[in-house]
């Protein structure tokens, strides 16, 4: 008896040894965890940030890319002493034919080696203005610099707005200061780049112009605007790289942020996103707390559990990894379109008929939006079928960029149709995206000879319950196809909204 007290004695602090182990190393993996998942935390901050930076970096830089091409076009009409001879109408419309090409872009005008304005766009006999003061006038005046120089924020005398000013300069033929011709982009052009892009969702948003000038903040505060951050700690950092992220303290308040930040192409200007920490962190906390507790309580009663399942709950993880990962592969392969990578009629179908059930259920707006490439058969019986498929490619890039929220979805749904499921978005959200997708694609410019415009173009039909007549997932794709059908009619390129005409209409729950 007492062999056997001291083998069960021996086996029973075995037991405890091997269960205070256990209990150890789960406590172990546990903290693992969690600092996995605050990681993760972080990171997924950063994605979003990066790429909400990304879109606005790509339309401020194109959109700039235009607005130079505007100014550089004025500066080769000057030199031509053709152009100079012209009647007054006739080299104001050769002057400025593209000044109205940019979003945002509000005037040019044409200063001489006094600064007279002699020229502006926005009349062919100019008001009687001198600007020899303006920052740009001054700077070329005294440097014989050729390039494009982006002024800091000012408020304009001409239109009394807020604007950053774009210039270049104008030479003798001896090489000797003649003028200066200068573009101002209205400060709300970004703003409403920003509202577009939804920075609401990112914390703090920001674009810094020339000398650390804040051009736009997002939350907005028009007394922000034109305050210089040059010499915050944080922004010197930004200026040291061309895109990065760091922990540091906030520019305009008090507190450490998360700094997420990216540079205009090859221009002075910069974006950043700012996050306190404890917003990236707080849903990581109240996880931490609940997981923490948890697994202390159960890690006694779990420690036997977890050895002699250990092996089979290995094999069975195995088996599932293997089979959902066949699965989410041929589901994928079922679900996209081939041509355009968007999904396709079937997935279109399932998820529409899913959000109209969540909608009604909840009572929560819920938006479609058709769009169809504009006299499509004459583009493919001009061009060909290949080219044919590089614009329903050009098509879908266009959507992608604007449907940035995790339920917003776009698909090819036959031919050169295709559509996009807004859940939770009202007629004015919907029309703003179906407006950016309508005006993005005959920003590509592609050449369709067959179309009235000249440049390949898609009419957008809007429909959005409660204000459509749809007892069914079918009556709403029913009442945009409606709303594109009108948009055609309408002289294509354009978005008509279901239901516009006569408002009375509502939804039925039958």
């Amino acid at each position: 008896p007492l062999a056997k007290l001291g083998r069960w004695t021996h086996s029973s602090r075995w037991l405890t040894v091997f269960n205070l182990t256990c209990v150890a190393g789960l406590c172990s993996v546990s903290a693992l965890m969690l600092w996995d998942m605050r990681e993760d935390a972080t990171q997924r901050t950063e994605i979003t940030s990066r790429s909400l930076l990304q879109v606005l970096e790509r339309d401020i830089a194109r959109n700039i890319e235009l607005y130079d091409l505007s100014l550089q076009a004025v500066v080769d009409g000057m030199k031509r002493p053709d152009v100079a001879r012209a009647a007054p109408e006739l080299r104001h419309m050769i002057l400025f034919d593209r000044s109205a090409t940019g979003l945002g872009f509000g005037f040019i005008m044409v200063l001489n080696a006094t600064g007279d304005v002699v020229l502006n766009s926005q009349s062919v006999a100019p008001r009687v203005l001198n600007r020899a003061d303006g920052e740009y006038f001054q700077y070329f005046a005294a440097h014989n610099d050729d390039g494009l120089h982006i002024s800091p924020p000012a408020i304009s005398r001409l239109t009394g707005k807020w604007v950053v000013m774009m210039s270049r300069r104008l030479s003798n033929p001896d090489g000797s200061f003649a003028g200066v011709v200068a573009g101002a982009i209205h400060l709300d052009y970004f703003r409403g780049l920003f509202a577009a892009a939804g920075v609401a969702r990112i914390g703090t948003v920001t674009l810094y112009g020339p000398g650390g000038s804040i051009l736009m903040r997002e939350p907005f505060d028009q007394q922000l605007l034109g305050e210089s951050v040059a010499n915050q700690p944080s922004y010197q950092r930004i200026l040291t790289r061309q895109k990065g992220s760091f922990v540091g303290p906030a520019m305009v308040g008090e507190g450490e942020r998360r700094f997420v930040f990216t540079h205009v192409g090859d221009q002075p200007l910069q974006l950043s996103t700012a996050i306190p920490p404890a917003d990236i962190y707080a849903d990581w906390w109240q996880k931490a707390l609940a997981l923490g507790g948890t697994v202390l309580a159960l890690c006694g009663a779990t420690i036997g559990l977890t050895w002699l399942f250990r092996c089979e709950l290995d094999r069975r993880r195995a088996a599932e990894v293997a089979t959902i990962a066949l699965n989410v592969e041929l589901e994928l392969l079922a679900t996209t379109d081939g041509l355009t990578g968007l999904s396709n009629r079937r997935s279109f179908d399932e998820v529409l008929a899913r959000e109209w059930s969540r909608a009604v259920r909840t009572s929560q707006p819920l938006s479609l939006i058709l769009l169809d490439a504009d006299s499509f058969k004459g583009f493919n019986d001009r061009y060909g079928h290949q080219r044919g498929d590089e614009a329903l490619k050009l098509i879908a890039r266009a959507i992608e960029p604007v449907i940035g929220r995790s339920g917003d979805t776009g698909y090819r749904v036959g031919g050169e149709e295709f559509a996009v499921i807004l859940p939770d978005t009202d007629k004015e959200g919907a029309r703003i995206v179906a407006s950016r997708i309508q005006q993005a694609v005959p920003g590509w410019k592609l050449p369709h000879a067959s179309s009235n415009h000249a440049v390949l173009t898609v009419s957008c039909g809007l429909a959005q319950i409660p204000e459509a007549v749809a007892m069914e997932p079918a009556g709403l794709f029913r009442a945009a196809d409606a709303a594109l059908y009108e948009a055609k009619r309408s002289g294509r390129n354009c978005v008509r909204v279901s239901g516009s005409v006569s408002p009375d209409l509502r939804l039925v729950i039958g």
